[in-house]
């Protein structure tokens, strides 16, 4: 099954494992009928394929869980929500009928700025999206060393609009830019902002693998 949810107030600053958790134990209170994965350590089959940056909103998350029998949607949504708390919300459930996680394409950010920021944001979006390249240090998290990574080479459209900063970024194998290296570009402290942000939206590589939910 895949159930998209939003996610809002406080609860965004919890970590993708700490969301995985949240889940777990929804799951369990709600006595949905969850595959468990097999060996010494048997866990839930579910996952967050697109893990969401700590402090940043969406409305665009996916939950895919596997289920030993099958269930319709409206009792998944039902018996689910009503073990999560405040600050996440189901809003759909299909099937998925991939034999793999979905693969995500691009996502699209927003964040509101107050109009003192306008001139000098607007600027620097501009300089920005006319630049051919964007280098920014980044830490690899598996050799903790500093690598320099182009952001512009990912960034597919950005755009300022009545002080909402709109971009959509592409994921690929390789990486994305994330929220805080953009804000950055913008001369945005991410420490300030990055909890302003809200992921809009989410495109994925097969779309036809989510069914059509059910009556």
């Amino acid at each position: 099954m895949a159930v998209r949810f939003s996610i809002d107030s406080d609860l965004r600053f919890l970590s993708h494992h700490d969301m995985m958790r949240l889940f777990e134990r929804a799951l369990s209170r709600a006595q949905l009928p969850v595959k468990f994965s097999e060996g010494f350590n048997p866990r839930p089959r579910l996952s967050l394929p697109l893990p969401r940056p700590v402090g940043i909103a969406s409305v665009a998350e996916l939950l895919l869980l596997e289920l030993s029998e099958p269930l319709d949607s409206e009792t998944v949504l039902r018996r689910l929500g009503a073990q999560l708390p405040d600050g996440v919300c189901l809003t759909t459930c299909c099937v998925f009928t991939g034999k793999r996680p979905p693969q995500p394409i691009t996502a699209v950010y927003t964040v509101d700025l107050p109009p003192e920021h306008y001139s000098v944001v607007g600027d620097r979006l501009e300089r920005l999206m006319r630049s051919p390249v964007f280098h920014v240090e980044r830490v690899d998290h598996r050799t903790k060393a500093l690598k320099t990574v182009d952001i512009r080479a990912y960034l597919v459209t950005a755009e300022m609009d009545g002080g909402v900063v709109t971009w959509t970024a592409r994921i690929t194998g390789a990486g994305t830019a994330r929220p805080q290296e953009f804000l950055s570009a913008l001369g945005l402290d991410p420490v300030v902002w990055l909890h302003h942000v809200r992921r809009q939206a989410v495109t994925w590589q097969d779309e036809s693998l989510f069914a059509a939910p059910e009556a």
